[in-house]
């Protein structure tokens, strides 16, 4: 299928379909997307990261799987994994992942897991909603986000993955938001990785308010992102 002039892959006959899911306003979108335009069942996953000092961001990521429950009638499951808040990026050292290549921790545990939940659940397609940088220079950015690294559309273990947001940036994906009348949606998700020095696990209670830094590379990409979609 074709929205706004970006392609997404998809088959109509594909029965269950894995989308990773970090409470982002990139996967959600993504998602929306394809529950809009699918029967099949959906499996997300969402890993666990940062409990510690962003605790919040797990509950946000069960929002937004609840909003897609309320909203859609496809049978939904929440997979949940996690990641040391030691293995994640930047770290001072990469491992060797099964394929030859040398990666963050953190990476190689979302892949990996999401291999085994494929396979588990033998899924036919498997979604992620990885974007490119904005046009902007903002510090804390990922390099391997400035180029389209990956391709939109690829066979691995008996299922087609699919990146189809890898040649967009946050401006096409909030303009979205705005074409499909889902701001609800847009609200509910979080792009902030800020921490706060009077807030973590230990004080921190599921779906209270949390602020937002306005300094992360997340609050600054999500700003250009509204500012640009508004032009």
């Amino acid at each position: 299928m074709n929205i706004d002039k970006v392609y997404i892959p998809f088959e109509s006959k594909w029965k269950r379909i894995g989308i990773s899911l970090s409470g982002g306003a990139d996967s959600a979108l993504l998602a929306y997307l394809i529950l809009r335009n699918s029967n099949a069942d959906i499996y997300f996953t969402t890993q666990v990261r940062m409990w510690k000092t962003r605790p919040w961001q797990r509950w946000i990521a069960k929002d937004v799987v609840s909003w897609f429950k309320e909203k859609f009638d496809n049978r939904i499951e929440h997979i949940e994994g996690f990641i040391p808040p030691e293995l994640e990026e930047p770290t001072e050292y990469l491992v060797k992942d099964e394929y030859g290549a040398f990666k963050p921790g953190n990476r190689i545990i979302l892949r990996a897991h999401n291999e085994y939940i494929g396979n588990m659940y033998k899924l036919d397609a498997w979604y992620a909603g990885v974007t490119l940088n904005p046009t902007e220079e903002f510090e804390g950015k990922l390099n391997d986000r400035d180029d389209a690294s990956l391709p939109i559309e690829m066979r691995h273990m008996d299922a087609t993955i699919c990146h189809p947001f890898v040649n967009v940036r946050k401006d096409w994906i909030i303009k979205q938001y705005m074409n499909f009348e889902i701001g609800e949606l847009l609200e509910i998700t979080r792009s902030c990785e800020g921490e706060f020095e009077d807030l973590d696990y230990t004080n921190y209670t599921p779906y209270q308010h949390v602020p937002i830094c306005g300094e992360c590379f997340w609050c600054k990409e999500r700003e250009w992102g509204i500012q640009n979609a508004l032009k």
